[in-house]
């Protein structure tokens, strides 16, 4: 028979054109990201962090760089946790090599700039900065 691809093609497009779309707005909605994202700037947790400097280690492009001071009781505290996320792979080393688990990823996907100087910041001092926002 003669035209029965065309009436399979057409039976195809009306199936879809009446059933329900799956388009997000956008601005006014926005994806729920699942556990397995890697993307967003990384959160560091400093009550768990115990400045091993493992994560810097394991990072290939050099993304993270750390400043650790020793107090008088000779424990380690991390003074600047600064990520480059302009060089940063998002191959999630540095989260696997942490042996306490404290740092992750924020699901925030929107993490486009106009200046380079953006991509660029300071973890422990974002945290203080947020600390101080809720009160």
């Amino acid at each position: 028979m003669q035209g029965k691809g065309l009436l399979i093609g057409l039976s195809v497009t009306l199936r879809h054109f009446f059933s329900r779309k799956e388009t997000v707005q956008y601005p006014e909605e926005k994806l729920v990201m699942n556990d397995l994202f890697r993307g967003g700037r990384l959160i560091l947790n400093e009550k768990k962090c115990i400045s091993c400097k493992l994560c810097a280690m394991a990072c290939p492009n050099e993304a993270l760089a750390l400043t650790v001071e020793i107090d008088e009781q000779k424990k380690r505290h991390m003074k600047k946790y600064v990520h480059k996320s302009g060089r940063c792979l998002y191959c999630n080393f540095c989260v696997e090599a942490c042996p306490t688990k404290a740092i992750t990823w924020d699901k925030n996907y929107e993490i486009a700039c106009y200046h380079i100087e953006e991509l660029t910041y300071d973890a422990v001092k974002r945290n203080k900065e947020d600390e101080n926002n809720e009160y």
